[in-house]
Formats: structure tokens, C-alpha cells, sequence
């Protein structure tokens, strides 16, 4: 079944009902410029997103938000440290109300990255 919003399935499953019309919006923050690069490429080729903006620090990253008005942000917990990457997770989510999903290679982060407010955390092991 195909048709506004659906998008072709096997016949045996339900369609799947897409309500958006436009991409979701993110804003990537993390400090490595090659990490940034590399999921900045990986997410151009999902069609159901667009990264508006991606920032090497905490400041740069709220300013752009602001601006942007990203759907979600993904968000290095340690951007270049806790206090950054947790401050910036708790101003997007508090402040300015964007849902965010934190990143780290280190598992002691998760229970701080969701006190600050973050929706889902990824881990290294979460990709891979």
C-alpha cells in the first residue's frame, strides 16, 4: 500500500506511515572534527534527516541551536569534558526544549547523561 505519507512495504507487513513532510533536523556537537565529519556523512545518507549545523564546542553548539531550531541534537557527553557536554545537555533540553541523544565511549557517563536530560544514549558498543 502505497500512497501521502506511506512508504511501499513487504505485503505481508503494515505499512509504515511517515506524518513528517520534512526531514528531522539535528545538530551534532562534538569536539573531534573527524568524529563530527564522520557522522555528519553518515546521517546525510539517512533521507529521513538533515544536520542543520554541527558544533566543536558547548557555546557553538547553543548559539546554533538557537538559530537552527534542530528537531534533536546528538550531543558528545564529553565535549571536550563532562561538565561541557552535561551543562549543554541540560541547557538544550531545560532551556530551550530539544530533545537530545548523548554519545561516549565511556559507559560511567549514561546515568549522568540522562539526569541532564538526555532522551537515549549511544555507546561505542551501540554502533558497531
Amino acid at each position: 500500500m502505497t500512497g501521502e505519507g506511506a512508504r511501499p512495504t513487504d505485503p505481508e507487513e503494515p505499512p509504515v506511515i511517515d506524518d513528517r513532510a520534512d526531514p528531522v533536523r539535528v545538530l551534532i556537537a562534538e569536539d573531534d572534527p573527524r568524529v563530527r565529519t564522520a557522522l555528519r556523512s553518515f546521517l546525510a545518507a539517512v533521507p529521513d534527516l538533515t544536520v542543520v549545523a554541527d558544533a566543536g564546542s558547548a557555546a557553538t553548539a547553543m548559539e546554533l541551536a538557537r538559530e537552527r531550531a534542530p528537531d534533536v541534537a546528538l550531543i558528545d557527553v564529553l565535549l571536550p569534558t563532562a561538565q561541557d557536554g552535561l551543562g549543554l545537555l541540560r541547557a538544550l533540553t531545560g532551556e530551550i526544549g530539544i530533545p537530545a541523544v548523548a554519545m561516549s565511549i565511556h559507559s560511567w557517563v549514561r546515568g549522568s547523561a540522562l539526569a541532564a536530560g538526555a532522551s537515549s544514549r549511544m555507546s561505542g558498543k551501540s554502533i558497531r
